[in-house]
């Protein structure tokens, strides 16, 4: 069972980070990923730690496409590329409206053109190591790279039916995020398929990141989930994904948040065994990687972190 490890988005000291990825590669972990949000760039982070482990992935999951443009984020990549000797996939998305609109100022528009072509673009100047020129509707430039730096596989976020086809003909990965098993076997797998044949190519992989509790009883799970997840099912994106897979209690989602039909149905929790099971179902729907999240519960979350990253590690050995 091929688990990774999803960092603390909360992380704000460089040490601590290092000290996290020692302990993610020394457990066993398969990858370490960090996100983008209010706290550490994770490329430059990434960069910093490379030289300091010898095995474990390093996976941005995700760099919004919409706030950097492709030739600034294809320098950042390679140059941290070299820095991780090869051990760096980039995972990118577009992000959601309401961030990039109001927290970042920017347009939110056309989504699917965007992310196409912004793929396309960004997949050029990685494999171009040189002049490379694009011409699209929303992706223009005309410029040059010269950074040794070995191939970055490019991996696309994805929830919908028509992102997950675009991985499917371009991508080298798809990180889904909240989605549960039976979406990943009903929608995401032959959406990604479908677009791969199209292209007669083989599909890629799917890494799926998840969030999981370590605990058993049931006010522990729901304040984990709660104090850590409460605004994902008030996202449309969210609401809309739950819908669609069918979650208990998701046509409520955006008013009135987590349910636990919706907690039990989505969130993988429980005794070691339990987690187990539930990370098993995943890869028999067609999940190749699991990268986890772990909530923390109760007087001291941090410790419960610690504890359930000592249980996956667990798993992960004796699976």
């Amino acid at each position: 069972m091929r688990l990774s490890i999803v960092l603390p988005p909360e992380t704000r000291s460089l040490e601590r980070l290092r000290e996290l990825v020692l302990r993610a590669e020394r457990l066993g972990f398969y990858g370490a990923m960090l996100g983008t949000g209010y706290h550490m760039d994770p490329l430059t982070a990434f960069a910093a730690l490379g030289e300091r482990t010898e095995r474990i992935l390093f996976t941005p999951a995700i760099i919004p496409s919409y706030t950097r443009h492709p030739i600034v984020l294809a320098m950042q990549a390679l140059t941290a590329q070299a820095a991780c000797g090869g051990r760096l996939r980039l995972g990118i998305g577009p992000g959601h409206s309401s961030v990039i609109e109001q927290g970042y100022g920017l347009r939110f528009e056309r989504l699917i053109l965007h992310t196409r072509e912004y793929f396309a673009a960004l997949r050029s100047l990685l494999q171009a190591n040189g002049p490379a020129k694009f011409e699209g509707k929303t992706v223009r430039f005309d410029w040059k790279l010269d950074v040794e730096a070995p191939p970055v596989p490019l991996f696309l976020s994805s929830l919908g039916e028509q992102m997950c086809r675009t991985a499917g003909r371009c991508a080298d990965g798809l990180l889904p995020w909240l989605a549960p098993p039976s979406y990943v076997a009903g929608t995401i797998v032959p959406e990604l398929r479908a677009g791969a044949e199209r292209e007669r190519r083989a599909p890629p992989p799917i890494v799926m990141i998840m969030p999981c509790i370590y605990a058993t009883k049931r006010e522990e799970v729901r304040a984990g989930v709660h104090a850590y997840l409460d605004f994902y099912p008030r996202f449309a994106a969210y609401a809309a994904l739950l819908q669609r897979a069918g979650v208990p209690d998701a046509e409520h989602a955006q008013e009135r948040g987590w349910t636990d039909p919706m907690i039990d149905a989505v969130v993988p929790h429980g005794d070691q065994n339990a987690l187990a099971r539930r990370f098993r179902a995943y890869f028999d729907a067609g999940v190749e990687e699991l990268a986890l999240l772990p909530v923390g519960i109760g007087e001291d979350p941090q410790a419960s972190v610690a504890r359930t990253w000592d249980v996956l590690a667990e798993i992960a050995r004796s699976s």
